[in-house]
């Protein structure tokens, strides 16, 4: 694809985001011309030319860099598509969205956040289709994460209460969230054995989800041997079951971004750093994660809503 006009690409990199001498800092930027080859899904099209932005320098950005790209509005119907730049992750061969996107409609450019350069693409990515709602809460009138919840109702991810409640605001247990992430995946079998030293604690409504949790690898408990089903799950633990119920492999003590890195655990870094690229879990206020705040019913169903699209790209 070629635009049909001429807009220059704008990178602005903050001066705190280099390390080391930048007397003689460079950037080019290059259009790929053979995009056959670059993978595409069948719910993203491209809508802008595909440029491969280099630096002189090694390694990641210490903070992140914006990048405009102008894109073609003649061919989105933003009725059904959401238009955001991404990266290209060279290793998996998947399109990541950058942070920060804003869509610029007057002057059809969009601009993110990355820290690092490589290939970049303006894509309309088809908005997930809201099954027919099945299903109605009494409490989630006007909540932020309304359509998700009735999303996630609809396609058997969570229930409500006997009272016609979904409580949005209340926090989620381990076994809570297990039976959440199993009716998303919807694994096949029984699942392994339960060998937890206290198994005896896991009721019986949440035992088969777990087993099944164990079996895929998504679910190993705590050091001492417990699985502790009625503690409430933090954020942390979170992104670590849902990037192993997603298979990806990942590297410990990523580089995430956020402004409280230090305070994610060594063993979530990479799932952390994963769910965020993809699109699936997003910061609090001031770009923090707060790895150990416990997430609510709310946020559980959004991600895991997220987590599905991410899935089936």
């Amino acid at each position: 694809m070629s635009l049909p006009f001429i807009v220059l690409s704008v990178i602005t990199v903050p001066a705190e985001a280099l390390a080391g001498n930048i007397s003689n800092f460079k950037v080019t930027v290059d259009k790929v011309t053979h995009i056959s080859s670059l993978p595409m899904n069948s719910t993203s099209k491209l809508i802008s030319d595909v440029f491969e932005i280099k630096n002189d320098l090694d390694g990641k950005f210490t903070k992140a860099v914006s990048i405009t790209l102008p894109f073609d509005i003649k061919n989105v119907d933003f009725d059904k598509s959401v238009v955001g730049i991404y990266w290209l992750n060279e290793e998996t061969q998947k399109w990541i969205l950058l942070d920060n996107i804003q869509v610029d409609k007057v002057n059809a450019t969009v601009t993110g956040s990355v820290d690092h350069f490589t290939k970049f693409a303006v894509l309309a990515t088809a908005k997930p289709t809201i099954p027919p709602i099945s299903i109605v809460f009494s409490d989630i009138s006007g909540h932020w994460a309304e359509a998700k919840i009735r999303q996630a109702g609809s396609i058997g991810i969570v229930g409500g209460y006997s009272d016609g409640t979904f409580k949005p605001n209340a926090a989620v247990t381990r076994a809570e969230f297990a039976v959440m992430l199993m009716n998303s995946v919807k694994p096949q079998g029984v699942g392994a054995a339960l060998t937890f030293i206290d198994t005896a604690q896991i009721g019986a409504w949440a035992q088969k989800a777990i087993a099944q949790a164990v079996q895929a690898g998504i679910i190993s408990g705590y050091e001492d041997g417990s699985f502790r089903p009625d503690t409430e799950i933090t954020r942390a633990e979170m992104a670590a079951m849902i990037a192993n119920a997603l298979d990806e492999s990942i590297a410990k003590n990523a580089i995430t971004g956020f402004a409280d890195e230090e305070n994610i655990p060594a063993w979530a870094k990479g799932s952390v750093a994963y769910v965020k690229q993809a699109g699936i879990v997003q910061g609090k206020g001031d770009n923090r994660f707060a790895p150990q705040d416990h997430a609510t019913r709310a946020e559980v169903v959004a991600v895991l809503v997220n987590m599905l699209a991410q899935k089936n790209e």
